[in-house]
C-alpha cells in the first residue's frame, strides 16, 4: 500500500513538472560550428526568432516532447540520414557532463548521462522559410544550441524557399563559395593582365 502512495505521488509530480510552462537557456549554445549562426539577417528574421522563444516560453516539455505543439512543429533530430550532424558538439556534451559531475562525482555515470540528455534533441520552427532552432530539454528547459537560418541541419530533400539574406551570411553556403571563387578568378585575371602590360613597359 505504501508502495503505491509513493508511486502516486511520483506519477502526479512528473506530471505536475510536465506541464509547466518551459524555461529557456543559452548556456549550451555553439557558435563555432560554420553551419549555424545568428548575425547579418533581414529584420524580420529576428521578429521571427523571438516570437519562437516567446511560443517555447508558453509551451510545456510535453508539447516538444511528444511533438504535439501546433505553432512551433518540434521535430525529433538526429534520427535520420538526412541530416548532417548525428550529434550536438562533443563541447556541449562535455560541458553538460561537467555540470552533472558536480552533482553525482561519477564521471562515469555523467558521461553516459550527459549523452542521454543531449540525445533529447528536437528542432522547433521559425516558419517555413526562416529556419529552425535546435537544442534539447533538460530539468524542464529547452537549451538552445543551434540557430539555423538556412536549414543547414537537413539541407537534402526540401523544396524550401531562403529568405534573402540567409545563405549568403556565412562562407559555408554553395552560394556564397562560388561567389567568391568568382571574385578570385576576375581578379587573378586582372592580376596577370597587369603585370603582362608591365612586362611590356
Amino acid at each position: 500500500m505504501a508502495d503505491n502512495r509513493y508511486a502516486n505521488i511520483a506519477d502526479r509530480d512528473a506530471k505536475r513538472v510536465s506541464e509547466e510552462k518551459l524555461k529557456l537557456s543559452f548556456v549550451y549554445i555553439d557558435w563555432d560550428s560554420e553551419e549555424f549562426f545568428f548575425h547579418g539577417l533581414e529584420s524580420q528574421y529576428y521578429q521571427k526568432f523571438f516570437w519562437c522563444m516567446s511560443e517555447l516560453q508558453s509551451a510545456t516539455e510535453r508539447q516538444i516532447a511528444q511533438q504535439t505543439h501546433p505553432s512551433l512543429r518540434p521535430k525529433s533530430i538526429f534520427n535520420s540520414d538526412t541530416s548532417i550532424k548525428n550529434a550536438f558538439p562533443v563541447s556541449v556534451i562535455e560541458r553538460v557532463k561537467q555540470q552533472l559531475f558536480v552533482e553525482t562525482r561519477d564521471e562515469a555515470a555523467a558521461a553516459d548521462q550527459a549523452k542521454e540528455i543531449t540525445a533529447r534533441a528536437f528542432e522547433v520552427s521559425l516558419s517555413k522559410n526562416y529556419g529552425r532552432v535546435h537544442g534539447f530539454l533538460w530539468n524542464n528547459t529547452f537549451h538552445i544550441v543551434w540557430v539555423d537560418p538556412a536549414h543547414n541541419l537537413f539541407p537534402m530533400g526540401r523544396k524550401i524557399t531562403k529568405h534573402q539574406d540567409a545563405a549568403v551570411v556565412r562562407c559555408f553556403s554553395p552560394e556564397e563559395c562560388h561567389r567568391l571563387q568568382e571574385i578570385i578568378r576576375q581578379l587573378q585575371i586582372e592580376n596577370e593582365e597587369l603585370l603582362e602590360a608591365f612586362a611590356n613597359q
